[in-house]
């Protein structure tokens, strides 16, 4: 007997065997190795992942932000590109607040007048610093919201608390302010139940703290601060488009499919029980849905637009107790379908979004103050008025920027009416306060150079 070590080749030359299991072993290696990499990179197609937030980030919108690693329960969100051809800079623009990478869906300034907030697709909610208008970065504070995001953001009335509505979950949560020097974190506070599967369009707080509203397509429910249901009603004009809580903190207005508001009163009782909610007044005149209401600050005034393309201003301090009606003041047509209004909380101006420009109309005349033409590269969706009415912020439906514009007509008329008040007092004293303050308001103009 004899062992076979070698193989012969073609050529006759003996191969050993050895030689042959080293490169049959070599080969299967090969495909091995490519077959568990074909198989490894299908799995990575079907289950997008990216780098983690940070629970909390402060920072300048120039620094690099970070995505999140953990896998994502439902569908990535796919943000259209934004559109920015060549916004031209109009000289009422103040400033602009860059960062969010998907399309900004609300705005809200705090009691305070120090913080913007604004919600995004991109699952953040920020606070931008306005002591930093002026200047070339803008500081801001960032809650990263995991696996959702927030579609409205509404401060707390005393500014230690903002409230966002979640998409996904289709519920509130309240996130507590925590303020250092400098500096500002979050903490997740209470979250609310959530009520059937309609999506939440509007949220609202009233001014005392007593009640939070959260608006659907078919009715609007009344909450305590904690989360507790008070009361659901039903509105009857499905599908509504809004509903807006009024600065006193008693009325409810709603809009929908109909063309009138319908506003109610919340009562509590002395024991701080809800005593009921009870409708209150109907604003009549438009002739198609209202897409848009906004308050004065005092609630006396309110600013409506409609889809039959004009903008109503109505005075709301009626006796509605002995059935008066609310009294229309001004009804103006507009050029452009309107999306959005904001009636300054001085109520002197009325801000009209339209397309993707913005109007500003005098609220005694009724005339166009100014024109904020193709300000943003989408249509406007968000108006948000600073307390003191001296600075609007907007933003676009997919173009990602806050814009921030300086309110000339309304400065305009407040230095009008000082100069009406210089020329009729008589004290000594008080002609010397107005004094002061026409000084102070022309330094304000100068400083933004309008004079």
């Amino acid at each position: 007997g004899y062992s076979v070590t070698h193989l012969m080749d073609e050529d006759g030359i003996p191969v050993p065997l050895s030689v042959v299991a080293a490169l049959v072993v070599g080969l299967t290696g090969v495909l091995l190795f490519a077959l568990l990499r074909f198989c490894r990179g299908r799995a990575d197609a079907g289950t997008g992942s990216s780098e983690p937030h940070s629970p909390v980030d402060t920072c300048s919108e120039n620094e690099k932000e970070s995505v999140s690693t953990k896998p994502v329960k439902t569908k990535a969100l796919k943000h259209p590109k934004p559109n920015r051809k060549s916004l031209p800079n109009h000289p009422l623009l103040v400033c602009e607040f860059k960062g969010h990478t998907g399309s900004i869906l609300s705005l809200d300034f705090d009691c305070s007048q120090k913080y913007l907030a604004s919600c995004s697709e991109d699952r953040s909610v920020r606070l931008w610093f306005m002591k930093h208008l002026k200047e070339k970065e803008h500081k801001f504070a960032r809650k990263n919201i995991d696996f959702d995001h927030a579609t409205r953001v509404k401060f707390s009335p005393d500014g230690t608390a903002f409230l966002a509505s979640l998409a996904i979950e289709n519920s509130i949560r309240v996130f507590r302010i925590t303020k250092s020097k400098n500096n500002l974190s979050f903490s997740d506070a209470v979250e609310f139940p959530k009520l059937g599967s309609k999506e939440i369009i509007s949220i609202g707080i009233a001014s005392t703290g007593k009640f939070v509203v959260t608006c659907t397509e078919s009715s609007f429910t009344v909450w305590t601060v904690k989360g507790e249901v008070l009361s659901t009603i039903e509105t009857h004009q499905d599908p509504n488009t809004c509903a807006v809580v009024s600065p006193c903190g008693k009325f409810i207005a709603c809009a929908g499919f109909t063309p009138d508001v319908k506003v109610w009163e919340v009562v509590f009782l002395k024991s701080g029980d809800l005593k009921g909610v009870c409708r209150a007044m109907e604003l009549k005149g438009h002739k198609a849905s209202v897409l848009s209401i906004s308050y004065s600050m005092d609630s006396f005034r309110v600013a409506t637009v409609s889809k039959d393309k004009s903008l109503k201003l109505w005075d709301v301090d009626v006796r509605y107790h002995l059935q008066e009606d609310p009294k229309l003041l001004l009804s103006v047509p507009l050029e452009e379908m309107p999306s959005v209004v904001a009636l300054s909380p001085d109520a002197h101006t009325a801000a009209v979004g339209a397309g993707t420009s913005i109007y500003i109309y005098s609220c005694r005349t009724g005339d166009l103050s100014a024109s904020l033409l193709k300000v943003h590269g989408d249509s406007v969706n968000c108006l948000a008025w600073k307390l003191d009415s001296v600075f609007l912020a907007s933003a676009g439906s997919t173009d990602r920027h806050i814009r921030v514009w300086y309110n000339l007509p309304g400065r305009r008329v407040i230095e009008k009416e000082l100069q009406e008040k210089l020329s009729t007092v008589m004290s000594d004293m008080q002609k010397g306060r107005i004094q002061k303050q026409l000084e102070e308001l022309k330094e304000e103009l100068k400083s933004y150079s309008m004079i």
